[in-house]
């Protein structure tokens, strides 16, 4: 009779044991299924996925290694001043950002007081790159095909 109720015990054990098993795989796999990967192709999805928007015009977003511009703040390249990058040289670096955003063209800074600043690889016809020293602009250089 002891056997009986320790054996009896035991498969109780072993079957409590294995049903909570089985409910931890029913509930991992219910998350996944209700929770896919965020899938992530263009700027305001990835801003809405919580990637990492640049301080750049037109605004870029960074989301699991890839980059995204914000399309709404470019230009078509006929629109696009040329030769006027050298009025930017001697304004704030808050002032220079401002002013290529009101006249709608892109630009970011890469490099404060002669640190390279994180930037990524991609080109956009036009773009601005500042070189900041002391907050004023000290150089810019502007994307052109051909460079």
């Amino acid at each position: 009779m002891a056997n009986s109720v320790k054996s009896m015990s035991k498969r109780s054990v072993w079957t409590i044991t294995l049903a909570g098993i089985g409910a931890l795989i029913a509930v991992v796999i219910a998350w996944v299924l209700m929770n896919p990967g965020t899938n992530v192709t263009n700027f305001t999805e990835c801003k809405a996925a919580s990637g990492r928007v640049m301080e750049t015009y037109p605004e870029q977003c960074s989301f699991n290694g890839k980059t995204y511009t914000n399309e709404s703040q470019s230009l078509p390249k006929e629109n696009k001043p040329e030769g006027d990058e050298k009025a930017y040289i001697g304004l704030g670096e808050q002032a220079a950002l401002n002013k290529a955003r009101s006249e709608n063209v892109p630009a970011r800074v890469v490099e404060r007081d002669g640190e390279p600043l994180p930037a990524d690889m991609s080109f956009v016809e036009g773009r601005l790159n500042f070189y900041i020293e002391d907050g004023v602009v000290v150089d810019v250089v502007v994307e052109k095909s051909g460079q």
